[in-house]
């Protein structure tokens, strides 16, 4: 028998998931690049609706993160199903992640690293109306910089071919 209740824990699970370390792609967190993005277009919110298998705005999915959308839609899909629920349970759900732009400090070991706070609120409605939400909150910055210069900088930049530092 599928249950409602586990949706909670989806909501959770993808949230965490999708704001955790362990999601990588390119060069950098996706969370970095996702943010490298907003400053650069002045678009703060990402939404992912996983019903209606669509993601936006296009601007914040740009190469190498163009595809992270459709790999977290199969995942959540994916999680319903585990956690023993099912599909035909779920009314709407959503990822909407939401960088403040306005607000930016140095990173405290890295200097020319600025953070930014962001909001992810995964919200799950299920066929009963009843919602199933997670939220997280923190803060950012992006581990690759868009100024060339900047390049020296990054730590695999240190080690020579040999393994030497540089």
């Amino acid at each position: 028998m599928a249950k409602y209740k586990v949706l909670k824990g989806v909501a959770h699970n993808i949230g965490h998931s999708f704001t955790s370390l362990m999601n990588y792609a390119g060069d950098d967190y996706v969370m970095g690049h996702i943010l490298r993005l907003v400053r650069r277009t002045g678009c703060d919110t990402l939404t992912i609706d996983f019903v209606k298998r669509e993601a936006g705005p296009p601007e914040l999915l740009a190469p190498p993160i163009s595809d992270v959308p459709g790999y977290y839609i199969k995942r959540f899909w994916d999680l319903v199903q585990r956690h023993g629920s099912d599909a035909s349970l779920v009314k709407s759900a959503t990822l909407v992640l939401r960088y403040k732009l306005g607000i930016q400090w140095q990173h405290p070991g890295a200097p020319e690293f600025s953070e930014s706070p962001y909001a992810c609120d995964v919200q799950i409605t299920d066929v009963r109306g009843q919602d199933h939400a997670a939220s997280f909150r923190g803060s950012w910055y992006p581990e690759r910089l868009d100024d060339p210069q900047s390049e020296s900088r990054l730590w695999w930049k240190f080690w020579d071919a040999r393994g030497h530092i540089n």
